[in-house]
């Protein structure tokens, strides 16, 4: 697999204080590879990689939805 191109391998992320629930800045599992360090998992779905939500853009608003491909509904 990859090297994750966010994190760059190190797992972890700085969250800036401007974004951070705390108000300082913290570090946080890579969102992009969920802390791995690699990307690429053959087995990942390769809409979302994974993480089972993607992104969508609806009037300019980006809205986190469950992936259409790998998330499935039941219907009763």
């Amino acid at each position: 697999m990859a090297q994750c191109a966010t994190c760059k391998g190190q797992k972890t992320v700085i969250l800036s204080r401007e974004k951070s629930p705390l108000g300082v800045a913290v570090v946080v599992g890579c969102p992009e590879c969920q802390g791995t360090g690699e990307t690429g998992n053959p087995d990942a779905c390769p809409s979302c990689n994974g993480s089972k939500t993607t992104v969508v853009s609806v009037d300019g608003l980006n809205i986190r939805v469950r992936c259409p491909d790998c998330s499935s509904r039941t219907i009763i």
